[in-house]
């Protein structure tokens, strides 16, 4: 598993939980599968973001990609909804709650 995905991630929360209030709240899992470089879970409790390798137990959605995919989405490249409609990006579990999960994205991104 990559380092380097997992540090994105982590800059684009961190930017991205300035923005978003509510994110304070929020007590969510959510399972990245990277069909070619691993697995590795968020858990967003408190307002901060743990970002560990493996897989979670009980994750809120599962979301599967290959690394390309996601690198694309992470760099604001490729919006994480047209990659679902276009089946490049998979989810299962919890779909409508993957929406906070894209608001990060899209504030961490563009922040």
């Amino acid at each position: 598993m990559s380092e380097n995905l997992m540090a994105r991630f982590r800059e684009i929360f961190e930017r991205a939980k300035e923005k978003i209030p509510e994110i304070g709240s929020w007590n969510k899992v959510y399972q990245f599968i990277i069909e070619d470089d691993g697995e590795f879970y968020v858990e967003i409790r408190g307002g901060e973001a743990r970002i560990v390798e493996g897989r979670h137990e009980s994750p809120i959605a599962t979301i599967q990609a290959k690394r390309e995919t996601l690198d694309k989405i992470l760099a604001g490249e490729l919006d994480a909804m047209k990659a679902f409609m276009t089946r490049q990006l998979k989810i299962t579990g919890n779909v409508f709650d993957t929406m906070n999960l894209k608001k990060i994205i899209d504030h961490g991104v563009k922040g």
